[in-house]
């Protein structure tokens, strides 16, 4: 642990280890700061979730094949949702 002072604007110098790093500060609570490093991905590297496949394993697949196939029975709330939006239809 070191302990360092702030200068009149509130100032204070981090370890070199932080040179030239973006950071991440985070009010903890009234007396306490917590500072880290952050790790920057440019923007053309960000992937979104629906551009990664999902690997389903046999057994998977062959349940949703089957739901496909057999959907179940719609449950009571669904039903009622049902009948609600094909009145408003008409």
């Amino acid at each position: 642990m070191e302990t360092r002072s702030t200068d009149a604007k509130g100032r204070v110098s981090l370890p070199k280890a932080f040179a030239n790093a973006t950071v991440i500060i985070e009010q903890v609570s009234d007396n306490e700061l917590r500072i880290r490093r952050a790790r920057v991905i440019p923007e053309d590297e960000i992937r979104f979730s629906e551009e990664t496949a999902v690997v389903l394993s046999d057994g998977e697949r062959e349940r949703f094949l089957q739901a496909l196939d057999h959907p179940p029975e719609p449950n009571a709330a669904l039903r009622r949702l049902m009948t609600r939006k094909a009145g408003k239809r008409g």
